[in-house]
């Protein structure tokens, strides 16, 4: 498969560039778990916690994080979609434009899960694919067809499964990343998929080593005092 995209770069040539640097990408791809229905809304709402990279609404995805806001309606009951950033509304099978890696472990951290929301009443959705596809490679999969439209909470911004769990530590910021799915039965518009983090968050930042040595030296003053202090006591 062969990314391209209108920049200077290219998606082809990061594509080339990168493959070598996921550690997997020799090895065949990681089967994804399907969790759910997930009971109590305890995932999301997407709209606080975490971007949109499929979805047939309008996402609050952070500044510069696009998503694909599939084409959407009750009449057209099966979808093939790939993610793409900046945000647009691509042609069924279409392929996107990846994300970097940087981008995804900067919002949600090296390790996340897909958050899926089913906005299809019960007994009517069926998820047929989910792909990960890291540097030009297929790195994790769910290929098992099964229904997810047998529940009783949708349309209301949280997810009703997870697919987890996926990592991208160790890899190249310029990595590029794709998520694909295709879904069966749908009869309510706009479904969701977006990632929550499973490792805590983006990782804390380190200080520069300027305010590093600021901060060590702020602790050696104050330990000064308090030793003077002792003395006079």
């Amino acid at each position: 498969m062969i990314f391209k995209r209108s920049s200077k770069l290219g998606l082809a040539g990061i594509a080339l560039a990168t493959t070598f640097a996921w550690a997997g990408a020799a090895g065949a791809a990681t089967t994804l778990t399907l969790s759910g229905p997930i009971a109590g809304n305890t995932v999301g709402p997407q709209s606080a916690s975490a971007p949109c990279v499929i979805a047939g609404t309008q996402c609050q995805n952070p500044a510069g994080f696009g998503f694909n806001n599939f084409a959407q309606g009750g009449n057209q009951t099966s979808f093939n979609a790939y993610s793409t950033t900046p945000t647009a509304q691509l042609a069924d099978g279409q392929v996107g434009n990846p994300y970097l890696a940087s981008q995804i472990t900067g919002i949600v951290g090296n390790t996340f899960n897909v958050a899926i929301d089913v906005n299809t009443a019960q007994n009517g959705e069926t998820l047929q694919l989910f792909e990960v596809i890291i540097g030009g490679l297929v790195a994790y999969n769910f290929t098992t067809p099964t229904l997810i439209g047998n529940i009783s909470n949708n349309g209301n911004g949280f997810a009703d499964w997870t697919l987890g769990t996926i990592s991208l530590a160790g890899l190249d910021a310029n990595t590029p990343v794709l998520f694909h799915a295709q879904w069966s039965g749908a009869s309510d518009g706009a479904e969701s998929y977006f990632l929550v983090s499973a490792g805590g968050g983006p990782p804390t930042a380190i200080p520069e080593p300027e305010s590093y040595a600021l901060m060590l030296a702020g602790l050696g003053l104050l330990g000064f005092i308090a030793r003077r202090r002792s003395r006079n006591s």
